[in-house]
Parts: C-alpha cells; structure tokens; sequence
C-alpha cells in the first residue's frame, strides 16, 4: 500500500492545522492510500497531546532553555521516523510558520520525499518573510506548491497511477514538471507592474463595500501585502477572549493594539514591497501614527474610498458568510441557503459582529463618526480618492488598478 504523511503547522492551535480531517485526506482514503507518521496523532498517544505539547515547546525556547527545549523536540523526532517510509507528503505551512529550529528540524527528516505544499487560494503561504522562509525549504527538488486542497487532488487524480507507484515514480514525475518549468514554484503575479513597487493603499468604505475582496485582488494578481484589520483582529480574539468578545458586541480595538498592528506589519516589508490596508485605521490618533511611519518609511500612501449607499451596505452585511478556512468572503442568499466554501468545502459562518443588531448599529455609527473623520483626515493631505461602488468586483478593481498606474 502506498502511504503519505500529512502535516500541519507545529506550535499552533490544533484546530486551525492541516491534520484535521479534510477533503484530501478523504479522497487518498477512498483511492486506498494510508496516512501514516502524523506527529498530531503520535503525541496524543504519548499523553501529550499538540494543545499542550506546542505551549511548552514555545514556552522552553522563549526563555532560552535549549536543553530542555531539545530533549522535548525528541517527542517530535520520534514520530517523524515513520515519515521516512511515507511515498510522499502533503503539508501547508502557515501563515506565521516560522522557519526556526523546529521547522529545520523537520525539514531534515522530511529531506528527498515529494512534497506538495499547499500555499492558500490567496497565497497566503507566501504573506510574511519567515513563513517565505519556511516554504523555500519546503518546495525543494521534489517539492511542488498548490493554491488549494482542490488543486492537490485535481493534480493526484491526473497522475493516480504514478502515485500509485510510490516514491520514486512520484519524485521522478516532479523533477519532470520542475525540468520543463523552472519557475513553475515562483507564483509570478500576473498583474504585476514595477510602477507597485513601494505603493501603500488604504481602501475606506461602508460595511459591504468590499474592501476585503478588493484587497485580496490586489494580493492574488498584483503581488501586495495585505493588512485586514478585521482579520487581524478577529485571529487576535481567539486568542484573547477578552478582545474577542468585545469585537464582537461590535466595539472598536484599543488604540495601542491597532498602531502595534499596523507597525509590526510595515516593519517587516521590504522597501520595494506594496502594502494594502483594509479598512484601518479607523481613528484619527490611528491615522496620524500610520502617518508618521509612513513618513519615516518614506511611503506616501493613497487613500480610495469606495462609496455604497447605506441600504446596499445593510443588505450586503446581512448576506455576509465567511470561511473560517481559506478566508474568503462570500455575498449572495445562496450562501446563506447553502454555507458551504466554494473553495475548500468548509463550512461558511457569519462574522460574530454581524449578528446581532446592536452590533450592526455600533458599526455604522463608528463609521459615520471615526471613519470619515480619518478620511477626511487623508484628504486634508490631497491622499483620498472616491470611486463608485455599487457596481461589480471586476468594475471596481479595474478603477483602483487605474488609481494605481496613474
């Protein structure tokens, strides 16, 4: 029987990884593949299961005890010996992943054996300079990079036969692909234009508007950054129930976390690398802090403004569903009616601040009283820019692409 090993983040909540039960497991299950060597399920039977073993790995290297750290990481060691026999693995790094010694690690385990990386629909393997890191160990010689589970099966499915004939018909298959392509792992953008480099965009607009699916345009075809105050925030929550609560009785976040937010993010890019913020800062205290970085990072920003009427707004809000997943936003009664993920299969849910009235109500009145101030704040600058949005996702994109070429 030809097996594979599938992995997940490490050091991460166990929920949120790949080793969760998931259309690629089901579809290799079906076609009589095996898993084997899934450290989740290793540590678990060893009492130690990854909810815990991950918070006193990361507690022990925080505080320098290397010792300690690596007679833990034998636990993990330990169930990567069966690896060596899997035909082929399956992984998606995350977006934090960090590069470091548990991950080279592993790396060195994992060292010859075909690999297919599933980086997210919108690339979000690729977000941050560690989880880059991280992939370029993952996609060596026989690795190949995916944007989704669909993808991975799609491309098993074309080629079951060689699959089916273990590692070495399978490594000889990727060298092939990666022969006859070199940049075939480079996910080139192919809306990219050297007239991006450097460029910050700032998207402001009614709930609805659709600053997220804009945003994650500009980083699927045009190779940007993406900062999402609202998932930021919202992943920030699950980890803070505190915050998360308040989030989502529809509150604005502390100022402080927003400008560390904001900072930590623009610290990490590279000079020549384009940014786009959905949707923050939201305050003008906010405003003028993003200001000052970006001064200091000598980027000026152009702010656009995508304007929809408050009762499109509301109707939008209503039909709302997101992946917890992939992070896509949809819209429409049909999701609604039918909450399942267009791209992963997962199940779709209302944003917790979106579902109750009172919440709604405080979204739109902070909007109607921080909001435009700060647009009116980037305006006093000669930054703002307004655009029609009740027209379609490509009728708007294709406006803001020609902001950005101007």
């Amino acid at each position: 029987m030809v097996t594979y090993y599938r992995s997940g983040p490490i050091e991460r909540d166990p929920d949120a990884s790949f080793h969760t039960q998931n259309q690629v497991d089901e579809f290799l299950i079906k076609e009589g593949f095996e898993i084997i060597g899934d450290p989740f399920e290793y540590l678990k039977e060893k009492g130690c299961p990854q909810v815990e073993y991950g918070v006193k790995l990361k507690r022990l290297r925080d505080r320098g005890l290397i010792y300690e750290y690596s007679e833990k990481e034998l636990l993990l060691i330990m169930s990567l010996r069966k690896v060596r026999q899997a035909a082929f693995i399956i992984s998606r790094p995350s977006q934090t992943a960090s590069g470091g010694t548990t991950s080279e690690t592993v790396m060195s385990w994992l060292k010859g054996i075909p690999k297919l990386v599933i980086i997210g629909r919108h690339h979000e393997g690729l977000l941050d300079n560690d989880s880059t890191f991280m992939l370029r160990m993952l996609t060596d010689r026989y690795g190949l990079v995916f944007d989704t589970e669909n993808d991975v099966i799609d491309f098993i499915r074309n080629h079951i036969e060689i699959f089916r004939k273990g590692r070495n018909a399978i490594r000889e298959l990727i060298a092939d692909i990666k022969r006859a392509d070199h940049h075939i792992n480079d996910r080139p953008k192919p809306l990219w234009d050297e007239k991006f480099e450097g460029k910050t965009v700032i998207l402001y607009g009614r709930p609805g508007c659709g600053k997220d699916t804009q945003s994650r345009l500009l980083q699927r075809l045009c190779g940007f950054k993406v900062f999402g105050g609202g998932l930021e925030l919202r992943q920030l929550g699950v980890k803070f129930p505190i915050l998360g609560h308040s989030l989502s009785r529809g509150n604005l976040a502390p100022e402080i976390i927003i400008n560390y937010l904001m900072a930590s993010k623009l610290m990490k890019l590279e000079q020549f690398e384009p940014i786009v913020f959905s949707g923050s800062p939201k305050k003008i205290r906010e405003a003028r802090g993003l200001m000052k970085i970006l001064t200091l990072l000598n980027r000026r920003p152009t702010v656009i403004v995508i304007e929809i009427n408050e009762n499109l707004s509301n109707q939008r809000i209503a039909l709302r569903r997101n992946c917890d997943s992939c992070e896509v936003s949809y819209c429409g009664k049909k999701f609604v009616e039918n909450p399942v993920c267009e791209q992963c299969g997962g199940p779709l849910t209302a944003r917790s601040e979106n579902m109750s009235r009172e919440a709604i109500k405080k979204i739109f009145g902070w909007y109607e009283t921080d909001v435009k101030k700060v647009i009116r704040h980037f305006a006093s600058f000669g930054l703002v820019i307004y655009i029609d949005g009740n027209r379609s996702i490509n009728e708007i994109f294709d406006d803001i692409i020609g902001i950005l070429n101007r």
